[in-house]
């Protein structure tokens, strides 16, 4: 997929897992859960370029869409947020486990090559993705589980942050995401977008 800008995605964007921190919500440093979008940023060399490197202890494989933007979203509201795509993909976020989202280490979540993006479609959103590992089944994740629909998230982000033409922003992370062993086919599919299919090896030292 080719694009030129930023790449953004959101954590703690899934019902599911939001409901399960409910408790830890309420602890230091925050006491409280977010009410704005959680926002990270990728580097460009996260980009996977080669095979897909895995660790002795395994990476946690997140499927999730990636949008791209066509024109700047600045201050839009959630009816005309997506008429700011150009297009859409798959997309896979993988980082090292981590028990907590407070200040994880930048190895953990932004190492090279652990982002694939499959190919670019029309902006269409399916109404899940699924991830397979092996030919079965790992994970159902439907939109609908988000916190924040893709339009809603577009639109909230954009109240306080630019998201300029050739941006790329994932829309979030199912919280029950697998962890994947080296050796292991790995399989994204959603809707009618082209999937995404590669195999995991073993990281060399």
């Amino acid at each position: 997929m080719n694009f030129s800008g930023s790449i953004y995605g959101v954590v703690l964007n899934d019902t599911v897992e939001r409901a399960r921190l409910a408790d830890a919500f309420g602890s230091e440093p925050y006491r409280a859960p977010p009410k704005a979008p959680v926002v990270y940023m990728k580097p460009a060399s996260s980009v996977a370029r080669q095979a897909l490197r895995v660790p002795a202890g395994g990476l946690v494989a997140a499927p999730t869409l990636a949008l791209l933007f066509a024109r700047d979203a600045c201050r839009v509201d959630e009816a005309t947020a997506l008429r700011c795509l150009g297009a859409v993909c798959l997309a896979i976020d993988a980082s090292i486990p981590a028990d907590s989202y407070y200040r994880p280490a930048v190895a953990q979540k932004n190492g090279d090559d652990t982002l694939w993006l499959g190919q670019a479609a029309a902006p269409v959103l399916p109404d899940a993705i699924v991830l397979e590992i092996d030919g079965a089944q790992a994970l159902h994740f439907p939109l609908s589980r988000l916190s924040r629909s893709p339009a809603q998230l577009v639109a909230d982000l954009s109240q306080f942050m630019t998201l300029r033409a050739g941006d790329l922003l994932m829309i979030g992370l199912p919280g029950d995401a697998p962890v994947i062993a080296p050796g292991t086919h790995i399989g994204v599919r959603g809707g009618a977008l082209p999937a995404i299919s590669i195999e995991a090896e073993g990281a060399t030292t």
